[in-house]
């Protein structure tokens, strides 16, 4: 059966092993659509705020340095004006809804993954964890932006976050590109894989 469908099928499944063969071609399909999503939210809503900076630096030039070349276009604002930036609310909403759905679609066939090299399925919740509250961290910081301070602990507790999150990442992307255990484990038999 295809990859991608055979995990489709599967997405309730956390349950039995599976194969890097089934795993990956999924995987990296899924994370691609996530990619092309995340691209179709984020590229309007930066433009659109970059059209705002340069409609006020055209109507404010003693507030506005705006710098040119060739490949890129640099604009510098003086003042505080909170109206020009993005809506970073609308992009933590989007992202999160994004890893949501990622979450989900991934959430089976990494267990299985995990099962078919002899590891817990629980494994695959320490990045999902660390997600979560960087999310939540970083909420509050984006909260902070463009206040007289901001909080340096949560800044630094955000960073620490951060840094277990991508160890906990490699870590699991190391586990599940590995071989197959080669024989019954307690997760069930070796998967077959099809005939090359």
């Amino acid at each position: 059966m295809n990859p991608i469908l055979h995990n489709l099928v599967n997405l309730t499944n956390f349950s039995d092993r599976q194969t890097r063969g089934q795993f990956w071609p999924y995987a990296l399909t899924t994370l691609a659509l996530m990619f092309v999503v995340n691209a179709a939210i984020f590229i309007p809503v930066l433009t659109e705020s970059m059209e705002r900076m340069r409609a006020f630096a055209a109507e404010h030039p003693e507030l506005a340095t705006v710098q040119r070349t060739a490949t890129s276009e640099s604009i510098s604002i003086r003042g505080h004006h909170p109206e020009l930036m993005p809506d970073f609310g609308l992009m933590i909403v989007a992202i999160g809804a994004l890893a949501v759905a990622a979450v989900l679609l991934l959430a089976a066939a990494v267990t299985r993954r995990l099962h078919d090299r002899g590891k817990s399925g629980l494994w695959g919740l320490a990045p999902l964890v660390l997600l979560v509250s960087g999310f939540a961290i970083m909420s509050a910081l984006f909260r902070q932006f463009g206040q007289s301070s901001v909080d340096l602990t949560l800044f630094g507790v955000g960073f620490i976050n951060n840094a277990l999150y991508l160890a906990s990442l490699v870590t699991l992307i190391i586990w599940l590109v590995g071989p197959s255990a080669p024989s019954e484990n307690r997760y069930g038999p070796a998967p077959l894989t099809p005939p090359r």
